[in-house]
C-alpha cells in the first residue's frame, strides 16, 4: 500500500516548475493511477502552473479518476475565462467523465459558451450525463484502454454508414464522436477530407495504439483550404 509520504514525493515533482515537463507528466499519471484524496489534492495544486498543456492533462486525469472530490476545481477552471480554451474544454470533458449529474445545469449553461471548443465539449458532456441517466450507468461494453470517453461506443459496424455519420456535420457531435474511435471508420476517413474531425482524429489514432498512426497524422489534411 502506498504511503502518504510516497504520494507527497510524487506530488512535489508534479508541482515543481524546475522539473522537466516529462518528469512532471510522469508524476501526474502516477498520481492518477494511485487515486485518493491525497493524489487529487496534489493535482489540484498544479493548476497554478503556466503550462496550458500541463493544465489540460491535469483536467483530463481528474476526469479519468472519476472522483467527485475533483468537481469543485473543475467547475472553477471551466468558469475561468482567463484559462486557455484547451484547458477549459478539458475541464468540461472531465466533468462529463466523472458522471455526477449535479453538474448538469452548469454544463448546459456553458454549452452556449462563445468559445466553440468549450461549448461543443460541454454539449457532449451534457449528452453523456443524460445518456448515463437513461441507461443506468456506464456502457456494458468497455474499451481495451481503461479510458472514459465523452460518448458511449458506437454499436454500428457498417463502415460506410460509420463514415457517413462521422463526416456529416449536420449530425449531433454526440453521434459522430463514437464513430471516430472505430478503427475501420478511421481508415476510411483517410480516403476523404479529415478536416471535419481533425482534432479528435489525432486522439482516435493515438488512442488506438496502432503503428500506422504516425504516417497518418504527419500526412495531415490534403484539402486546398483550411477548415473553418
Amino acid at each position: 500500500m502506498v504511503t502518504e509520504q510516497e504520494v507527497e514525493e510524487v506530488g512535489r515533482t508534479l508541482v515543481d516548475p524546475q522539473q522537466p515537463l516529462q518528469a512532471r507528466f510522469r508524476a501526474l499519471f502516477t498520481l492518477r493511477g494511485l487515486g485518493g484524496p491525497g493524489a487529487i489534492a496534489w493535482i489540484i495544486r498544479a493548476f497554478g502552473d503556466d503550462s496550458a498543456l500541463l493544465k489540460h492533462e491535469l483536467a483530463y486525469c481528474l476526469g479519468q479518476m472519476r472522483d467527485s472530490r475533483a468537481i469543485p476545481v473543475l467547475l472553477d477552471v471551466l468558469r475561468d475565462t482567463r484559462q486557455e480554451p484547451m484547458v477549459r474544454h478539458e475541464a468540461g470533458e472531465a466533468l462529463g467523465a466523472i458522471g455526477n449529474p449535479e453538474v448538469l445545469e452548469v454544463l448546459k449553461q456553458y454549452s452556449a459558451d462563445p468559445v466553440i471548443e468549450v461549448a461543443e465539449t460541454c454539449q457532449l458532456a451534457v449528452r453523456r450525463l443524460e445518456w448515463l441517466q437513461q441507461h443506468s450507468g456506464e456502457p456494458a461494453v468497455a474499451g481495451p484502454y481503461l479510458s472514459v470517453d465523452p460518448a458511449p461506443p458506437a454499436e454500428e459496424r457498417d463502415v460506410g454508414r460509420l463514415r457517413e455519420v462521422l463526416l456529416d456535420e449536420g449530425q449531433p457531435l454526440f453521434d459522430r464522436y463514437p464513430r471516430l474511435h472505430v478503427r475501420p471508420a478511421r481508415r476510411r476517413l483517410r480516403g476523404g477530407c479529415p478536416c471535419a474531425a481533425e482534432g479528435e482524429s489525432g486522439s482516435g489514432e493515438g488512442g488506438g495504439g496502432h503503428g500506422q498512426c504516425p504516417s497518418v497524422r504527419l500526412s495531415g489534411c490534403s484539402c486546398d483550404t483550411e477548415p473553418a
